[in-house]
């Protein structure tokens, strides 16, 4: 399938077609930068374009989807925006499925914040963990090693979000010790001895102060249902001071329970070395500098999904959403009983809900008997991933619609703010770009002042239309259009591994796209000030079913199918407990009308491995049969054609996956009857 950008100007149209194959970036489909001013809306509006920003620019990087493991890049590429065809560090391999960006900034007074950038990039390839400065005025660019060990393996990074983001890796040796490497080590320095220990945050000796250490879960006997400890460290770990003894709890994972730290924490409060956290009903304040912790008040036994924002701690109680202060003066902000998890914080908002429906109180609780209802799900309607993009005082989300005739999807960019929804036909929001200065706010779930929203306009079924850089205090208003892409979604979840640390290197950012129909995964540069800029850098082959279903886990864990995708498809299991994806089962579409029927395309993951186009199945009542992909023999059947075209595209919705099965769902879809 050829991949169309299309470069439109003031004064003509251009409709560029070119296609490709490979991840050299010199051969990536690229529209000429312009910076002209265009109207796209035939003069009744005008397009707002985002002032250049100053400050410390980065090198970028991207790599190809590695198509077997959900968003996973398979190598990376670092580049200098403005000179694409020198690659600056290269690796074809890695270990772990992201590179890890490591983002800085400069604190200053009252919580301001300048020079927000990419600092270094980190991965583990081939058992050896490497880093890249991504500075562009670094005195070296190029990849060096990130610690003198080797032949390392069970490589897990863990971010901590200070002044930035740091990640942090943990490895084990072959002798089976496990190390910490931190970013700035290098290839004559050992990882840090890191055994029965987990990393929970780093500490400082105040708000804006240099990282002296870290705090870590001793569990020295490697058994958490023992004595275990909350420490505090030095920066090379040589020696540790009990903070408290932390206790075991019994957890559950898809119904099977399993034994973890009763800790939780929460995050930090802005400005100080203060850290919050749960254990044992009690939420606690942590002072990273000191070590002391101090019991501030309790939560009921009962409760779940805590969360902090600001200073206050949020948590669900029979459903509903409670805010307790550190003092323990508790408020009920919903009554509705609907709520299972907090989604969001805005400044003003908390968003709370799940696939089937999202709502919004006040965090002062002024409308707890009227919540604002965001979106509801149904058979043809619901919201799409993501869900947590609250900045500020505006709440983003994106609707859908499908009209069961004639199968158009129809998206729609909505925005909550000072308690008034109000939304855009024919777009979604896509990703939020971080500005260089600003100021730091603990009170929503994004962190930094927002520089651009990116946002698709006149959309397709599957998320493809015109990429545009919004400015956020004019969010529903026009932007340039950096390019038109048909088919690729850029809203998928296969952007949301870099989300939160999107800051642009003299306008240009990387995000990523999944074509919905044939499964491609492409990285994308786009300059946010530069008009008709969209450049595909991998223009990826279609993978062929052994890529796209090798040896990978299960994912999306039964939700609803649109939430993320834009088709009809649905996950099989093994058994009515719904516990194990079934692998190596499909899906036939077999229609009422006696048209031929269609054998569902295979999809990533193991058991949500199916779906059709939109178009398929409108207008037509279907037998949906599950059908074993090794025989050709069919296994088990829906009873008679009472699926009703695109009224039960959805599959997920009717079958769920925790039990209330909807409109006649008999049970989950299963290999057995």
């Amino acid at each position: 399938m050829n991949l169309n950008i299309q470069r439109i100007s003031a004064v003509t149209a251009i409709l560029l077609l070119l296609s490709g194959c490979g991840s050299d970036s010199e051969n990536a489909t690229q529209v000429p930068n312009t910076q002209e001013q265009v109207d796209t809306n035939s003069g009744s509006s005008t397009v707002n374009k985002l002032a250049p920003q100053s400050g410390i620019d980065s090198q970028l990087f991207y790599g190809n989807s590695k198509h077997a493991g959900l968003g996973s890049l398979s190598n990376n590429m670092v580049i200098d925006p403005s000179d694409r065809a020198t690659k600056k560090a290269t690796r074809d391999s890695m270990d772990i499925r992201y590179p890890s960006i490591n983002t800085t900034l400069t604190y200053g007074e009252n919580n301001s914040y300048s020079n927000l950038h990419l600092e270094t990039l980190t991965y583990v390839s081939n058992g050896t963990a490497y880093k890249v400065p991504m500075e562009k005025d670094s005195l070296t660019s190029a990849e060096s090693q990130n610690a003198a060990d080797t032949n390392l393996s069970s490589v897990a990074y863990q971010g901590i979000n200070y002044l930035g983001k740091t990640n942090y890796l943990t490895v084990k040796t072959t002798t089976g010790d496990s190390l910490l490497i931190t970013p700035d080590m290098d290839s004559t320095t050992n990882g840090i001895n890191f055994n029965n220990k987990t990393l929970i945050s780093s500490s400082y000796p105040s708000f804006g102060a240099t990282v002296d250490g870290y705090i870590v879960i001793d569990d020295a006997d490697n058994n958490k249902s023992t004595s275990n400890e909350l420490q505090k460290c030095n920066i090379d770990m040589s020696t540790c001071t009990k903070i408290a003894d932390v206790n075991s709890i019994t957890k559950y994972s898809h119904g099977h329970p399993y034994s973890d730290y009763d800790i939780t924490l929460l995050g930090d409060i802005l400005g100080t070395t203060e850290s919050i956290y749960i254990s044992e009903s009690k939420i606690y304040s942590l002072n990273k500098a000191t070590g002391v912790v101090t019991e501030k008040a309790t939560v009921p036994a009962t409760s779940s999904a805590y969360a902090l924002s600001g200073s206050d701690v949020y948590y669900i109680q029979d459903a509903n959403i409670y805010k307790s202060t550190l003092d323990g003066v508790v408020t009920q902000l919903s009554n509705d009983s609907i709520a299972t998890s907090c989604r969001a914080f805005t400044n003003d908002m908390v968003i709370y809900g799940d696939d089937d429906k999202m709502h919004a109180v006040a965090k002062d609780g002024s409308n707890k008997d009227s919540s604002i209802e965001i979106s509801v799900t149904t058979k043809t309607t619901g919201q799409k991933y993501p869900f947590d993009l609250a900045i500020g005082g505006q709440y983003l989300y994106t609707t859908y619609s499908v009209d069961t005739v004639t199968g158009k999807n129809t998206f729609s960019a909505c925005k909550l703010e000072n308690g008034k929804k109000e939304c855009l036909e024919d777009s979604y929001w896509s990703a939020v770009s971080a500005a260089k200065s600003g100021s730091l706010n603990y009170d929503s779930t994004y962190k930094y002042t927002p520089y651009a929203y990116i946002r698709v306009d006149t959309t397709d079924n599957y998320g493809g239309g015109a990429l545009k850089a919004i400015d956020p205090t004019k969010a529903l208003e026009d932007g340039i259009t950096m390019g038109t892409i048909d088919t690729y979604n850029f809203q998928s979840f296969v952007n949301s591994k870099y989300d939160d640390d999107l800051t642009d290197s003299d306008g240009n950012i990387i995000l990523y796209a999944k074509n919905d129909l044939d499964f491609r995964g492409d990285a994308f540069m786009m300059n946010l000030n530069k008009e008709n800029s969209l450049v595909n850098l991998t223009n990826e082959a279609v993978p062929d079913i052994a890529d796209i279903n090798g040896n990978t886990g299960p994912h999306c864990h039964g939700r609803m199918c649109t939430v993320c995708h834009s088709f009809a498809g649905g996950k099989i299991y093994e058994d009515k407990t719904r516990h194990a994806s079934a692998i190596g089962y499909n899906i036939r579409f077999d229609f009422q009308d006696g048209s031929q029927s269609i054998l569902a395309k295979m999809r990533k993951g193991q058991g949500e491995n199916f779906n059709v186009p939109l178009e398929s199945i409108a207008g037509k009542n279907f037998n949906a049969v599950v059908v074993n992909e090794a025989t050709n023999e069919d296994v088990v059947s829906s009873t008679g054609y009472y699926h009703e075209g695109l009224e039960y595209f959805n599959c997920n919705y009717c079958h769920t996956r925790a039990g209330d099965m909807r409109h006649g769902a008999p049970n989950a879809i299963t290999i057995e009857d």
